[in-house]
């Protein structure tokens, strides 16, 4: 019977470690990730053989899996990569007809919505089989968010011995990060002179898409020489504390500007801001960009028989 209770015990005791480990997930203000708006053919549209003489439909699914609500509108779609007019399709981009939900607490898989891109007739006579690459391409504006925990302080306050709060160590942390395809990867923060604390923001794509400005049009960005001027560049906005300022390359030091991504898809932004007292506050970031993705489906045009 003894051993029965000590049985009885110990599976209590690791009962509530289980408790204990699960509890410490996401603890911040957002669920975190880096999916944003992803795109995929719907099931048969288009089917991946049809014959010659078919009337085949092309739609894709959007599935808002980020933490940014998408407008009616704003999300464009369209077919590339093969001569459309043969396939009787336009280069014309289709948008969301309705809001593509984010993900949060009332939506905890984020809105989806399909959108028609037109209906294949192949026009071209085929001998035996045709094989192509259908190829879909999805661009939206987007944001990402971070409220992250940092600590105001001085190096007069340091010496003076004052221990509200402590510099050191990374200040993202699970939540503090809102979902989206481009991340704040790492905030980190050192003193600045005698009255000034530096903060260190990392920034990274890190989807497999493509980033624009925020102000870009999708259609625009189908001509390879604007492609190439605009890409990588994202906008950011320092929401608070205020007086905290940003060192762009195309300005005085400001709350809002634009940097731009390398080729390894990465930033590092310096803001910093004057320190009077020793507080705990929170840095609120705002980056705003249009991010451009796309997928591919293979197709076999079979030719009609009579």
């Amino acid at each position: 019977m003894k051993k029965y209770f000590i049985f009885i015990f110990l599976s209590l005791l690791l009962a509530l470690s289980g408790c204990k480990q699960q509890d410490t997930g996401s603890t911040g203000t957002f669920i975190g990730g880096t999916d944003g708006v992803s795109v995929e053919f719907v099931n048969l549209a288009p089917s991946s053989q049809f014959n010659q003489n078919d009337s085949v439909r092309v739609k894709v699914l959007l599935k808002n899996k980020g933490e940014t609500r998408v407008a009616t509108g704003n999300a464009k779609a369209r077919i590339f990569g093969v001569t459309l007019e043969n396939f009787g399709l336009t280069q014309d981009y289709k948008t969301n007809l309705g809001p593509i939900e984010a993900r949060g607490e009332f939506t905890s898989d984020g809105g989806e919505q399909e959108v028609e891109l037109g209906t294949i007739k192949y026009k071209l006579p085929v001998i035996n089989s045709e094989d192509y690459t259908l190829r879909a391409r999805l661009c939206y504006p987007y944001q990402t968010k971070a409220l992250v925990d940092v600590c105001i302080k001085s190096t007069l306050s340091q010496e003076s011995g004052e221990e509200i709060c402590n510099i050191g160590g990374e200040k993202v942390v699970s939540g503090s990060v809102s979902s989206a395809p481009v991340q704040i990867t790492s905030i980190t923060e050192q003193t600045r002179g005698s009255d000034q604390i530096r903060f260190d923001v990392v920034i990274e794509n890190k989807g497999v898409g493509e980033v624009y400005p925020v102000n870009s049009k999708c259609e625009d960005l189908d001509n390879e020489i604007k492609r190439v001027e605009n890409r990588n560049k994202i906008n950011v906005k320092v929401n608070s504390p205020v007086g905290v300022v940003c060192s762009f390359r195309s300005g005085e030091p400001s709350a809002e500007g634009t940097i731009t991504l390398d080729s390894t898809g990465k930033d590092t932004l310096s803001c910093w801001k004057n320190v009077e007292e020793t507080v705990v506050d929170k840095l609120s970031l705002t980056l705003s960009y249009v991010y451009r993705d796309q997928i591919t489906k293979q197709i076999t045009i079979y030719q009609s028989r009579r």
